[in-house]
């Protein structure tokens, strides 16, 4: 049986970081988040345009045209992106 040799993208917390923190790229939330309320569409992407840190630790994805909910912290924020789907829809691209 033939191995799949595809390069893995998001396999470890720094490649994870590193695109996170990408002027541009576009991240994929395992739940929605509604940045207008309740009362307007949830949305699941999100096009970074940087990350904006409390004095607490929280941490927020500053977006194009809406903003993320905060997270305690960047762990948190890690664990809410859903990494599995984005690397299966990247993994079309080289």
């Amino acid at each position: 049986m033939k191995k799949n040799n595809v390069k893995k993208r998001y396999d470890s917390k720094e490649k994870r970081i590193k695109f996170l923190r990408k002027k541009e790229s576009i991240l994929t939330f395992k739940d929605p988040f509604y940045p207008r309320g309740t009362a307007n569409p949830g949305r699941t992407q999100i096009i970074v345009m940087g990350i904006k840190k409390s004095s607490s630790g929280a941490v927020q994805i500053i977006g194009y045209g809406y903003d993320s909910d905060w997270f305690d912290s960047l762990d948190k924020l890690l664990d809410a992106i859903d990494w599995d789907d984005m690397e299966l829809m990247h993994s079309f691209y080289p």
